[in-house]
């Protein structure tokens, strides 16, 4: 035991100066940053609903009772504002009259879905749902219940990558006898977004390191040319140039308040800049998103806020093709306030070091 815990001592002090020798060299630092961005592809989300099974006639009174589901759906978001939900998963009715039926019913079920996604996130479309084994449970003339109608869902963040979506559906049953078996049911789902995490690399140097580098030039002798050396040419004079001021009627990418998500009408906008800007590479040195907010809230609030702001367009702009050495993002708080709380909501591209602007202004004529 005296020999391990001698060797675990040298190992450590073995471990400790090698850090400390290591001190004078450069390290990369990888971590993992949050940025709230869009959803898009495949999510995991987990669905929950509960609710009511009704009926019009008092001949079908025995399918009342209460509903619940569980269920895991793989729910695709596509570039244009459409979301479709493939799900499976178990349905429980609780019946309120059991003169012919047992008091309970469990088996599978899956979900179809198809909704439209608008620019404040609501989604509004269609759902349709087969119970496995249920049908002489609902009054269904099959061995299978099966239930289509019209759903609406909330979709509202948690954190940059844990979504919620809260809302309702109404279903009426498709296989009945004749008589109407209604369904409505609350819903809500939890999801995970992979996008709203990517992965950052810094650089880190000692300042010993730097000063060594610095002396080493200044005592180092340096030999004269052995004939004249032509004179450099100046390098051409570079603009900083917003891209408002390049795109006639262009307007600025607006949020919600406090929130940091793109509307759908955004996310487009810069699909089609980043394939633009990633064709053009030469014609700028990068490109700078500025966040800003109104100034209702604190200025630290604000400060992250508009940080947010401007890391979720630029993780758009490197979603869709632009590389990532051309963009930078800086928060800027309730600076440069326009005269209008829902303008200040922005965020702003810089074109920095624009080498030819007219041809810059050429190539981005097609975004609108």
């Amino acid at each position: 035991m005296k020999k391990l815990i001698i060797a675990a001592i040298l190992c450590t002090g073995a471990f400790a100066q090698a850090q400390e020798q290591s001190a004078t060299t450069s390290t990369l630092t990888f971590g993992r940053e949050a940025t709230e961005a869009a959803p898009r592809g495949v999510l995991p989300f987990i669905g929950l609903g509960g609710g009511y099974t009704g009926y019009d006639q008092s001949d079908v009174q025995d399918v009342e009772g209460t509903p619940s589901t569980i269920k895991l759906l793989g729910s695709w978001y596509l570039e244009s504002p459409w979301v479709f939900d493939v799900g499976y998963g178990v349905n429980n009715q609780q019946f309120s009259h059991s003169t012919a039926l047992d008091t309970g019913s469990s088996d599978g079920a899956v979900e179809l879905a198809a909704r439209y996604r608008t620019d404040n996130r609501w989604q509004i479309g269609v759902i349709a749902n087969q119970f496995f084994n249920q049908g002489a449970n609902y009054a269904s003339s099959q061995a299978d219940a099966q239930f289509a109608g019209l759903q609406v869902l909330k979709e509202f963040n948690m954190s940059p990558a844990w979504l919620a979506r809260l809302g309702a559906r109404a279903m009426s049953e498709t296989s009945n006898t004749g008589n109407l078996v209604m369904m409505y049911l609350v819903d809500l789902q939890i999801g995970w977004n992979p996008n709203a995490y990517k992965t950052s690399v810094r650089s880190t140097a000692s300042e010993e390191t730097m000063v060594q580098d610095e002396e080493f030039v200044a005592d180092e002798d340096v030999a004269a040319p052995a004939r004249p050396v032509a004179q450099a040419q100046p390098e051409p004079i570079l603009n900083d140039v917003a891209m408002s001021s390049l795109i006639a009627g262009n307007q600025s990418i607006t949020f919600n308040t406090s929130q940091v998500a793109l509307s759908n009408t955004d996310q487009q906008k810069m699909q089609r800049l980043a394939q633009a800007l990633d064709e053009h590479s030469d014609l700028y040195e990068r490109v700078e998103v500025r966040g800003y907010t109104d100034s209702s809230g604190s200025p630290q609030l604000n400060e992250r806020l508009s940080q947010r702001r401007a890391d979720t367009v630029a993780s758009a702009l490197e979603r869709y093709g632009l590389d990532s050495s051309k963009i930078s993002a800086v928060g800027k708080g309730s600076e440069d306030s326009l005269g209008s709380k829902n303008a200040d909501r922005r965020a702003e591209l810089v074109f920095i070091g624009v080498k030819d602007e007219e041809a810059l202004r050429s190539a981005l004529s097609s975004i609108e």
